[in-house]
């Protein structure tokens, strides 16, 4: 099938270990370009091997800060981003061409369902699947703000965004971490990272306990993903607290933290009916579409007020 030329972008940074991988899945690409922030391990020379364009960028703490800049380095309309340590299926090619030829004149970007694992085991609960994200998109219609699990802004509003439903559509593959020591590395670099909201009256060390609640209220799926639901529930309650403490700790001057205080005060912010309709909207996908996109308008409202 014909289909319009793609250049497809993969970020880097010591990433030898998983981006052989995600090249040879888009081989088919008519540009690849490997994004390379100042890797010291053989990402490069693997690069090299699949004819990939490198682009050298000096280290940042995001990704998402320097995707804008990449992605205008693109030579052809249609643009495909995956991180290192994601793939394609082999089918890929048939199922980009058979998307964009079909709904490319109505729709300027694509939410790709993503398959999240963690070693080799795949997460089915919500909210790990489908886990859509932007990927597939015209060449000047989406942005990224440089913040971490930020939502992309469509230029061209968000009626040109079409979120692909499963199952039977194209998907990421993500290989999230290779266990748990590698995911409490990791979570520990994004709260490192994290830029805080700088306002100390905003600060409350009650929601970042309630967002910890919510985690272990939302995230646990035994009944799908067996115990090991219940290991990243716990972690990402933890990691909820450690960014409240590091959000704290980050401002001048710095409010009372009331952390003892926050555990039960926080306990009633998230009532039993909240967690139960969301999980019931979670497992509806058209649901699942309109919470989303009422987020993004909040999200997009919010960052005109600032």
């Amino acid at each position: 099938m014909d289909r319009p030329a793609i250049t497809a972008i993969v970020h880097t940074r010591d990433s030898a270990e998983t981006l052989a991988k995600a090249l040879a899945s888009l081989r088919w690409a008519d540009e690849l370009i490997v994004a390379d922030m100042d890797s010291r391990d053989e990402t490069r020379e693997i690069a090299g091997r699949y004819g990939a364009r490198i682009v050298p960028l000096e280290p940042a703490p995001r990704v998402d800060g320097v995707r804008d800049r990449v992605t205008a380095m693109a030579v052809h309309p249609w643009i495909l981003v995956l991180d290192s340590d994601e793939w394609l299926a082999e089918d890929a090619e048939s199922a980009v061409a058979a998307l964009i030829a079909d709904q490319g004149d109505r729709f300027d970007a694509f939410a790709l369902p993503r398959f999240n694992y963690v070693g080799e085991q795949w997460l089915r609960a919500q909210p790990w699947y489908p886990d859509n994200q932007i990927r597939l998109f015209r060449r000047g219609t989406v942005t990224w703000p440089d913040a971490i699990h930020v939502s992309p802004r469509m230029t061209t509003g968000w009626q040109r965004l079409k979120e692909l439903q499963p199952p039977g559509c194209l998907h990421i593959h993500h290989r999230n971490y290779r266990d748990l020591r590698d995911f409490v590395r990791r979570q520990l670099d994004y709260a490192l990272s994290e830029t805080y909201d700088d306002r100390p009256e905003r600060f409350d060390f009650g929601d970042h306990v309630a967002k910890a609640y919510e985690q272990l209220a939302l995230r646990q799926a035994p009944d799908r993903d067996g115990d090991l639901s219940q290991a990243v529930a716990l972690l990402l309650a933890w990691d909820a607290v450690v960014r409240g403490v590091l959000h704290w700790e980050s401002l001048d001057p710095r409010p009372p933290l009331g952390a003892i205080q926050a555990l039960p005060i926080a306990s009633c912010r998230v009532p039993r009916w909240l967690v139960f309709l969301r999980r019931w909207s979670g497992a509806r996908l058209p649901w699942l579409f309109l919470f989303r996109t009422a987020r993004r308008m909040t999200d997009e409202w919010r960052n005109r007020r600032a």
